[in-house]
């Protein structure tokens, strides 16, 4: 079916939409304004708990609150099974964050690592606890410092493939991010939200 009232047609729908603004507003006003703005409040209150209910059921989304800010790691010669991988990890949410752990197909383990000095000697440890990301705050995960530790890597990583990591965060939340494995320059400019 065509439509060729356009200017009729337009001032038509605006007056409707206008009636139904007013109608709106007018019921705010009346005595029924307690009911609806409760429903409105339980609305917002419940949003944050669904969003992390469909993280935690898998849904694919973008969750463009996290971030990966070039996630990379090296390649792995044949043979080894042991690698890092690294990024600048930003929380753009209402909310603060908690990295507790990661997993990655393939991988036995990741666990979250940084250095330490002991005794004047740099020691890579466990870090306890998870890795607090504030509102708006990022986290960095760098050679010589924090850093993911991949253990029982299954398969060689071979330079420009990327391999998805899961991130799991203290709130439900878990994001994919795709690592790309070369180096830090051939990871430049590459930003990944979560995915989950």
């Amino acid at each position: 079916m065509r439509l060729t009232h356009g200017p009729a047609l337009a001032t038509v729908l605006a007056t409707a939409i206008a009636l139904s603004l007013a109608a709106c507003s007018g019921n705010l006003g009346s005595g029924g304004d307690a009911a609806h703005e409760e429903a409105h409040a339980a609305a917002a209150a419940s949003a944050p708990e669904q969003a992390a209910h469909a993280h935690g059921e898998g849904q694919a989304a973008a969750h463009v609150g996290l971030m990966a800010h070039q996630p990379w790691s090296r390649p792995l010669a044949p043979g080894a099974t042991v690698a890092a991988g690294y990024m600048h990890l930003m929380n753009h949410t209402t909310q603060p964050e908690t990295l507790v752990g990661a997993r990655a197909e393939g991988v036995e383990r990741i666990e979250i690592h940084d250095m330490v000095e002991v005794d004047g000697v740099m020691q890579m440890r466990p870090v306890e606890g998870g890795v607090p990301l504030a509102v708006d705050g990022m986290a960095t995960f760098q050679p010589g410092g924090r850093h993911l530790m991949f253990f029982g890597v299954s398969r060689s990583w071979a330079e420009g493939e990327t391999v998805p990591v899961t991130l799991i965060f203290e709130s439900g939340i878990e994001a994919v991010v795709e690592f790309r494995i070369g180096t830090p320059a051939e990871a430049e400019g590459s930003d990944e939200h979560a995915h989950h």
